[in-house]
């Protein structure tokens, strides 16, 4: 099963390397930097809380990004341990720098749709845009081969998750409704 789910993984990354060109990779290394520690959630996120209507969004949000950012990043990862797909690369076949931590599940596309999850529930005339550079978030982690597609498969799931459990999270504890 498992080499079958690597097969696959492989098969798809071969595809989308060869649709790199000059123009695209600088496009996928912009668009995987808005997602490096999170930095375009953590400026979505902002804006919701200079209003009371709006701060409980804001909580929302915020909440779900470190919960998917903890999850994914510090648990998930350690107890999986997969190597990502660049380390088997020189230096001249990568777009970027190699991270070091591991690679399941993909925290940028997990942070990305725990956003998208909240965004479609209680904001959504934003939800589009928020969905479109989610999705390019998630394929620059292919495109770049920093993770295989189920990492960044899982790290959708893993995100739309978090986000959605952290709706009735948030709504139910007083502190965040205060505020």
């Amino acid at each position: 099963m498992f080499n079958r789910i690597k097969s696959w993984d492989n098969r798809i990354l071969s595809k989308i390397s060869k649709k790199h060109t000059p123009a695209m990779n600088r496009i996928m290394i912009a668009a995987t930097a808005l997602g490096n520690y999170g930095r375009i959630w953590f400026a979505f996120c902002l804006p919701f809380f200079f209003s009371k209507q709006w701060r409980n969004i804001g909580w929302t949000l915020l909440i779900a990004l470190a919960i998917s950012w903890f999850l994914s990043e510090i648990a998930i990862k350690h107890i999986v341990g997969r190597v990502r797909p660049c380390h088997g690369l020189d230096e001249k076949e990568m777009l970027r720098k190699p991270q070091t931590m591991y690679s399941f599940p993909s925290g940028h596309t997990a942070t990305s749709f725990a956003i998208t999850a909240v965004t479609s529930v209680m904001c959504l005339p934003l939800l589009l845009p928020v969905l479109i550079v989610s999705c390019l978030i998630a394929f620059s982690r292919m495109y770049l081969l920093a993770h295989y597609p189920t990492d960044v498969l899982a790290g959708a799931v893993l995100g739309l998750a978090c986000g959605f459990v952290s709706i009735p999270l948030v709504s139910s504890v007083s502190f965040f409704n205060a505020a």
